[in-house]
């Protein structure tokens, strides 16, 4: 398994298998439509918590606001493999557009680092979902640190981590363009609806990839749980309002097929999905990961430096 090869022999038998899952491959442009209500739905969110306690600002950015921009970081994923639209170009657009809410600008190094991770999974220095070692001892196995690393891992998955990848993200006007577009769309909802808006549209974005359920997909898609597969499914409710994202077994054996196809695969192919462990809970998934001492920070699949695993 740590050769690199788990996803594309799968594929390959799938295909072989299964040849009419080719014909989910291809892009889902009805995507962006959803994505603009979403954007702006946040935006109205953050207007209509203009004004009222900071603490209604956190409750309705957890139960409502973390699930928007989670969303939207799934269609930033979704346009970083070109799912949306045929041409890169239209695809960091959207992404970038999608990336406005969040007061962050991620979008164009999420693409970065996330096609190495595909390209590079589960090697340290080029896949940043990968703690370093000094991470994984200071974290070690007890419940209480564990916790505090699921609550900074805003800081360790999108700061720390991408440190340590050797390939840096091209500073080119994409990029800029990125970082100017968030950074005005943060300024102008500042200067109209005030600080509550801003503390409603960071805690959405923290809670999203933060202690939350939507966050918790980092903990689903590659901790190995059980069994003795690099990458694991869930299957559950959150998928609806998702694009499917908990898929990630799927999502790794086919990354061109966008996620409004990503369920069709199982039901072409239900032999290949199987598979001995599986998620359908995210809440359960943080309490399993808080509570086994056997799944730690480098309970996933690990393979030497530098050696492409073709996911």
């Amino acid at each position: 398994m740590d050769d690199g090869r788990f996803h594309r022999d799968r594929r390959f038998e799938i295909l072989r298998a299964r040849p009419e899952v080719r014909r989910l491959f291809g892009n889902h442009p009805q995507t962006a439509a959803v994505a603009a209500l979403v954007v702006c739905g946040q935006f109205a969110m953050a207007y209509l918590v203009s004004g009222r306690p900071w603490w209604v600002a956190g409750v309705v950015a957890f139960c409502i606001g973390a699930f928007l921009i989670h969303f939207l970081n799934v269609v930033v994923h979704e346009c970083t493999h070109n799912l949306v639209f045929r041409k890169s170009h239209w695809n960091k657009a959207l992404g970038i557009f999608a990336n406005l809410p969040a007061l962050a600008p991620g979008a164009l190094a999420f693409r970065h680092y996330h096609l190495l991770h595909h390209r590079y999974l589960g090697t340290p220095c080029m896949d940043a979902d990968v703690a370093p070692e000094w991470e994984v001892r200071l974290v070690g196995r007890g419940a209480v640190r564990k916790f505090l690393w699921f609550a900074a891992q805003p800081l360790t998955y999108t700061v720390l981590h991408p440190l340590r990848v050797r390939e840096r993200i091209p500073l080119d006007g994409w990029l800029a363009t990125n970082v100017a577009a968030v950074l005005a769309a943060g300024v102008t909802t500042a200067f109209w609806l005030g600080g509550t808006s801003i503390i409603y549209l960071m805690l959405s974005s923290y809670f999203a990839i933060g202690p939350h359920p939507a966050g918790a997909h980092v903990l689903q898609e590659h901790f190995i749980f059980d069994g003795d597969d690099e990458t694991f499914s869930y299957y559950g409710a959150m998928n609806a309002i998702s694009l499917n994202h908990g898929l990630h077994l799927e999502h790794h054996d086919f990354p061109n097929i966008p996620g409004a196809n990503l369920g069709k695969i199982r039901r072409l192919a239900p032999e290949f999905y199987a598979r001995p462990y599986s998620h359908s809970s995210r809440w359960a998934t943080i309490w399993r990961f808080m509570t086994d001492p056997h799944v730690r920070l480098d309970s996933r699949a690990i393979r030497g430096a530098g050696q492409p695993a073709s996911a």
